[in-house]
C-alpha cells in the first residue's frame, strides 16, 4: 500500500521566493506592508517596484505599466497583491479587462487576513477572485494552495498570454522581518533606471 504525504501549506515568504524565481528579470511590483517585508528577505531586486502605503493599488499600477511597456521587450508584468488590497482595489479588474493587456500577470496571496495591521478578517473567504477576473475579461486564472501547483500556475502563466490571475492560498505564517522606510521617490526612480536599461 503507498500512501503520500500531504503537501505543506504554503507560506508568504515561500510563496514570493518561488514567484520571484520564476519571473527573475520582468517588471515585478509588490504590495505594501508585511509583503514588501518578506520580499525583501528573498532579496532586493532592481525590477522590483516596493509599494508603500498605497494599499489596493498595485494592480493599478501594473495595469499602467503594461500599456506603456507593450511594445517593449518584457514578456511578463508580474503584480504582486494581498488579498485586502485586492478587496480594496476590485474595480481595477473590469479596468484591466476592458484593457486586456496580455503582458499583465496578477498574483493575488491570500492569508485571509490583513497582515499589516493585525490579523483582522478580510472579506476574502466571500469572494472568487479566479470567478470575479473571468468576468471581468482576464484570459486565464489559476487557484493553488501548495508550492508544486504554485510552480506549474507559474509555468502556465508564461507560455499564455494575460490578462491573467493565479490566487495563492498562503497560511498566516509571517517571517520575522524589519520595516523598510526607504523615500518611495528613490523606489521610483531606481525602477525607472531598470526600465530605461541604466
Amino acid at each position: 500500500m503507498t500512501t503520500t504525504t500531504p503537501a505543506a501549506p504554503l507560506t508568504r515568504f515561500a510563496a514570493l521566493r518561488a514567484t520571484a524565481a520564476a519571473y527573475p528579470t520582468e517588471p515585478y511590483v509588490v504590495a505594501v506592508g508585511t509583503m514588501v517585508r518578506e520580499m525583501l528577505l528573498v532579496g532586493r531586486a532592481d525590477n522590483h517596484l516596493y509599494v508603500l502605503d498605497s494599499m489596493g493599488l498595485p494592480p493599478a499600477i501594473g495595469l499602467g505599466l503594461c500599456l506603456g511597456l507593450d511594445t517593449s521587450e518584457h514578456e511578463k508584468v508580474v503584480v504582486v497583491e494581498g488579498d485586502g488590497g485586492m478587496l480594496m482595489g476590485m474595480s481595477t479588474l473590469a479596468t484591466i479587462g476592458l484593457l486586456h493587456p496580455r503582458q499583465l500577470l496578477l498574483i493575488v496571496l491570500d492569508n485571509g487576513v490583513y497582515a499589516a495591521t493585525g490579523d483582522q478578517t478580510t472579506a476574502a473567504a466571500a469572494v472568487d477572485f479566479c470567478a470575479a477576473a473571468r468576468s471581468c475579461g482576464f484570459a486565464s486564472t489559476w487557484s493553488v494552495a501548495t508550492e508544486e501547483a504554485l510552480q506549474a500556475a507559474l509555468a502556465a502563466a508564461r507560455r499564455e498570454p494575460g490578462p491573467a490571475l493565479l490566487h495563492v492560498r498562503i497560511t498566516l505564517e509571517n517571517a520575522p522581518s524589519t520595516y523598510f522606510l526607504p523615500d518611495p521617490v528613490e523606489l521610483t526612480l531606481n525602477f525607472r533606471r531598470y526600465l530605461n536599461g541604466k
